[in-house]
């Protein structure tokens, strides 16, 4: 696989919110189903149809994924651990900074941890908004726009064959 690092955006990539923003969903949650989690004053996050697929496929394949969302660490990592996908992430970055510094911080953190070099060639990056994929297409890593490039997880899984 060309890809040594998939990192994607959370809201509106990863899952969808009622209110736009995964911090606004407030504990005590509930899950309504395996996908979809209600928090204390009835907002919600719910995966995308074959999200949680595509994060089992790819953790086989022995790539690295994480996150660069722009969204406060909690709730968000309450929220995936809740769903049951916390596990699947190395080093997210939940923080308000520009996506590409949060890729490069991914990055450093791997080769800290790990000694493992990944060019920006080797990243791919998903997101919905295309101002955030163009700078991190600018650096040199690959970057496809949620909605645009690609319309489901199921597409993606095409695309990556």
């Amino acid at each position: 696989m060309k890809f040594k690092l998939f990192v994607f955006d959370l809201d509106e990539t990863l899952w969808t919110v009622s209110e736009g923003l995964c911090t606004l969903v407030r504990p005590p949650f509930r899950l309504e189903t395996p996908d979809r989690l209600v928090g204390q004053d009835g907002l919600w996050v719910e995966l995308f149809p074959g999200a949680r697929n595509l994060l089992k496929h790819l953790s086989q394949k022995k790539v690295y994924l994480s996150l660069a969302s722009r969204n406060d660490a909690e709730p968000t990592l309450s929220i995936l651990e809740a769903l049951g996908v916390r596990q699947f992430f190395t080093f997210p970055q939940l923080c308000w900074k520009p996506k590409e510094d949060s890729i490069k911080k991914i990055v450093r953190e791997i080769q800290k941890r790990d000694k493992v070099t990944i060019k920006p060639e080797h990243v791919l990056f998903i997101d919905d908004w295309s101002e955030n994929v163009a700078p991190v297409r600018h650096w040199g890593a690959s970057g496809l726009v949620f909605g645009q490039d690609i319309h489901s997880f199921e597409e993606l899984m095409s695309f990556l064959k």
